[in-house]
């Protein structure tokens, strides 16, 4: 056992307890509730109101209602608003008139938070609102003054050990839990090492989001979680393992004291259609659950606009997430780890409202200047590009040529479960997404020779309609091979190539074989040291889309967490299965597939090591998923999911 308690309750911070949901009857007029103290001495009181004709009127015509409160110069003051029917603003005006406002929270569309330090003392005026004229609901307000402010700074260790007897989590490994209490704007680091084992760090925040952390960069046998808290309440840290290991450990908790002012409205910028604005990732900007610093940005927006948004930068490889009116989302990287490529969403609006962007970088911690730009497009250049999303799956029928190899024969190292690949893949294309057995081919060991892919291919290409999908899977040996003539898709010299049982197929190999799909779409997915290099020569004729397990120069991990050969069959099994990719409507589509692939990731593969570099430049690059939908829309279905 442990030598500590499996759950540690740390009182050295103030904790605001605030509704997790406000409920009971809403009136027009909002009468305060009786303040009441929580265990930890802090006081909260909670305010409940409607916006509706007949309340005052904002000068830009915005319905709000007003309440007033006391302070004294130096307390601190949370205000915490949230709303279901409309998009509340926050407004907090003190007794000199200086106005403190915030509109989404940390691009949260239902809340408005603003924490801070009071200026001075005398009646301070809150005006509850809304960002646009003319919208109406029902509102709650948490009013929050902690007691004890000193007690948000300070620090403590925690020596540890994972041993038999321990919790542990789903996946089996064993791990300790611990707790404190945080406030938003306040920042905590997390440090834990050990000599003993590989160390894995979780933080989980009261809402239930969580970060992880296996590796830190350049700390090598430390996993390290930085974050500024958005919730007051508790917050779970669980120290476990990257896969079962008995060991020693040391949790350094740091904590730097409440910012003076949270929630400011700089925290979401406003975007206009033709605008480029300049922007900076740094400290003290938030930061996504990968670590990385990121930017609000909100455009208004109507059905059938055709927009493009780009962000530039020669110091961040930069990375876009567009989040649609309906919480949807789209995201573009637009270039291999390491290359200052722009980040490019063009598309067809499908529904007419708000649109929140987020201006981030691929990797944790990366700084520096960045340009973003939102401009107008002509409709018909996106005429590829269905405005809904809910575009109907074709009634077509799947099939699939499913090849791992484990036993190379004495021809190449063996390889731990890449046969077992297959068969996961398979299973799950027959279990969600209404494979007919008999459309399956797989090709294990020594049965994956470079005629029997060839012969597979040839065959199913002789049976697919125009409505049909083939989706080829490859887990196993990569390799790249120099070429005697140059070539403008190679133009380091090399053919990247997929090493067969009993030769190797290279990507020109390969789109020429695919050449036998004459009717349909085909999925190639390839889990293989270098297989983004077919991206290059394969998915250049329509009807292609590519998922690829790391970069042309960069070699593919085992994914040993999971027991398999490669990532990609793992996280493609999980999308077809668990219902995590797909929006809701049964029909999985090439974005959401490859976003959610690209996600898992993002937040599940390992940073990697030297060894993992073939090219070694100023920027290191790691196993990172290539994604090349070509010609396919991002809205159209590939899969109809049971």
């Amino acid at each position: 056992m442990s030598p500590h308690p499996g759950c540690r309750a740390v009182s050295s911070l103030a904790l605001l307890l605030l509704p997790a949901v406000f409920a009971g009857c809403l009136g027009a007029t909002p009468e305060p509730l009786s303040e009441s103290k929580t265990k930890s001495g802090l006081v909260v009181r909670l305010e409940q109101g409607v916006l509706e004709d007949g309340d005052d009127v904002l000068t830009s015509g915005e319905l709000s209602d007003e309440l007033t409160l006391q302070g004294e110069a130096g307390d601190y003051l949370l205000l915490d608003l949230t709303a279901e029917g409309f998009d509340p603003y926050l407004i907090l005006i003190a007794p000199d008139g200086e106005q403190f406002e915030n509109d989404d929270y940390e691009g949260d569309a239902r809340r408005s938070l603003l924490g801070l330090e009071l200026p001075q003392s005398g009646e301070y005026r809150v005006l509850v609102t809304s960002y646009r004229a003319e919208e109406k609901g029902a509102w709650s307000l948490a009013i929050g003054r902690p007691g004890d402010q000193a007690a948000a700074t300070g620090s403590w260790v925690e020596e540890g050990e994972l041993a038999d007897g321990d919790d542990a989590l789903t996946s089996g490994e064993l791990k300790d839990d611990y707790f404190f209490e945080g406030l938003p704007g306040q920042q905590v680091r997390l440090d834990l090492s050990s000599g003993e084992l590989d160390t894995y760090l979780i933080l989980i925040d009261p809402k239930g989001r969580q970060l992880e952390n296996d590796d830190a960069p350049e700390l090598p046998g430390h996993s390290v979680i930085e974050a500024d808290l958005e919730e007051a309440g508790s917050y779970h840290v669980v120290v476990t393992s990257y896969e079962r290991q008995l060991g020693a450990y040391r949790l350094a908790v740091d904590f730097g004291g409440s910012r003076s002012t949270v929630g400011q409205r700089h925290d979401v910028v406003a975007l206009d259609l033709g605008s480029t604005l300049q922007g900076s990732l740094a400290e003290g900007d938030p930061r996504a659950e990968d670590g990385s610093f990121t930017d609000l940005y909100v455009f208004d927006g109507e059905a059938g606009q055709a927009v493009a948004i780009e962000m530039r930068s020669a110091d961040v490889d930069t990375y876009l997430q567009l989040w649609l009116p309906d919480g949807s989302f789209i995201a573009n990287d637009d270039g291999p780890a390491g290359v200052r490529a722009p980040s490019l969403i063009e598309l067809q609006l499908p529904v007419s409202g708000r649109y929140r962007l987020t201006a981030t970088s691929l990797y944790a911690d990366e700084r520096g200047d960045y340009e973003l730009s939102l401009a107008p497009m002509d409709p018909a250049l996106l005429a590829a590009y269905p405005s809904s999303r809910d575009q109907s799956a074709p009634a077509g029928r799947v099939f699939a040529l499913l090849v791992g190899i484990s036993d190379y024969g004495g021809r190449m190292n063996d390889l731990p479960y890449t046969a077992d690949d297959a068969f996961r893949l398979r299973d799950a294309l027959i279990n969600g997404a209404g494979l007919d057995p008999a459309n399956a081919v797989l090709l294990t060991d020594r049965e994956a020779t470079v005629g029997a892919v060839r012969a597979a291919v040839r065959d199913v290409g002789a049976q697919m309609n125009a409505d049909d999908l083939f989706v080829f899977f490859y887990s196993g040996h990569g390799n790249r091979l120099p070429r005697l003539d140059p070539q403008p898709a190679d133009p380091d010299g090399l053919d990247e190539s997929l090493s067969l049982y009993d030769d190797e197929l290279s990507d020109d190999d390969m789109s020429d074989l695919l050449g036998n799909i004459r009717n349909g779409r085909t999925l190639l997915l390839l889990d293989s040291c270098f297989s983004g290099g077919f991206a290059k020569d394969v998915i250049s004729v329509p009807g292609r889309m590519g998922l690829f397990s790391s970069e042309e120069d960069v070699t593919s991990q085992v994914a040993e967490k999971f027991r398999a050969g490669g990532f990609l069959a793992v996280f493609l099994a999980d999308a077809l299965t668990d219902g995590h990719a797909d929006d809701g409507d049964g029909q999985l589509t090439t974005l959401e597939l490859s976003q959610y692939v690209y996600e898992r990731y993002r937040g599940d593969v390992k940073s990697g090591s030297e060894d993992d570099v073939v090219m070694v430049g100023a920027q290191l690059g790691y196993q990172h998923l290539v994604i090349d939908r070509g010609s396919l829309s991002p809205f159209e279905t590939l899969f109809r999911l049971r």
